[in-house]
């Protein structure tokens, strides 16, 4: 990732969310852990009482009760379990074509196959219109039909469509590294092992945000539904090389080959002979070469060329 400023980081998502800065296509990476409709909310709490914007919710499987303390004139929720594509673009269409800015969310995709995935969403983008779409972050072989093998995942497509990817995971207070639990899958009994604090109103986010001139900005922030705040996580101080190299070593291999504080300690204090020879200010100079003849050297005296010396 390229360096960029830590101001205009700061302000990255929050900007986002207020429109202020353009991306067609904001793709939110929800998990079992947790949901991403908190955040997708979000955009629509921000602009249910601005007027030059339309709020458009695709509502696939959102009920009606999720959504009463949006009270904008400006919100439309509209009804797309059981509409084709078809039908949802002429609905959408009227909002595309008005004057006003449009912003377009959509609460899954888990509806729409692989194949018709472009079919779906290149309509809905346009000039004056933001879209904001929630996909799961982890791959279910088993969630869509096979049509072809030649056909990327809807995951993959995404990826490679959005201008914008928001991944969302749990957030713990007491864990200052924010650390979270991945969730673990027993495939055996059909059960999902969730971690403690999961689908929690509060969540941390990961933002990466791909620039026209090719580069791509990242950043974490901590989001409040409650509040509805965005607060900016600084990165992690960079560790030692010793630390790298005992991390990136225990994952290649099945023997503990880490150091120990002591152990490095002792290491540091081991004196080099090639330090010991730099620090002798007598031997610099009278370096000589020392050879030993042995009984099997077929050595010449007429020849110049054969001097050891």
């Amino acid at each position: 990732m390229q360096k960029y400023a830590q101001q205009q980081i700061i302000q990255l998502l929050p900007r986002l969310v207020a429109l202020k800065d353009v991306s067609p296509l904001i793709l939110l990476l929800s998990s079992s852990s947790q949901s991403a409709k908190y955040l997708l909310f979000e955009f629509a709490y921000k602009h249910q009482g601005d007027s030059n914007v339309a709020v458009v919710v695709l509502s696939f499987e959102t009920t009606s009760g999720e959504l009463t303390w949006l009270t904008g004139k400006s919100v439309s929720v509209l009804k797309c379990h059981r509409l084709s594509i078809a039908q949802i673009h002429d609905q959408v269409r009227p909002f595309l074509d008005s004057p006003k800015r449009t912003l377009i969310l959509i609460d899954t995709l888990d509806f729409i196959l692989p194949s018709e995935l472009t079919s779906f969403i290149v309509p809905l983008i346009r000039q004056n219109s933001s879209l904001v779409v929630v996909t799961r972050s982890e791959a279910f072989p088993y969630a869509y039909p096979v049509s072809s093998i030649y056909t990327p995942s809807l995951l993959a497509q995404l990826n490679y469509l959005a201008t914008t990817i928001i991944s969302v995971h749990p957030y713990r207070e007491s864990n200052a590294e924010m650390e979270y639990e991945e969730i673990q899958f027993k495939s055996n009994s059909g059960t999902y092992l969730l971690p403690f604090g999961s689908h929690a109103r509060k969540c941390r986010l990961d933002l990466v945000q791909r620039r026209k001139s090719g580069r791509a900005v990242e950043g974490s922030y901590v989001y409040d539904f409650d509040c509805h705040t965005f607060t900016y996580l600084s990165p992690r101080a960079a560790s030692s090389s010793t630390d790298d190299s005992d991390n990136l070593a225990g994952d290649l291999t099945t023997f503990n080959l880490g150091t120990t504080e002591k152990q490095r300690l002792a290491r540091d204090q081991v004196e080099l002979p090639y330090m010991k020879a730099q620090e002798d200010e007598t031997a610099v100079g009278t370096g000589a070469i020392v050879y030993q003849f042995e009984k099997d050297d077929d050595y010449d005296e007429e020849d110049p060329y054969e001097d050891p010396f």
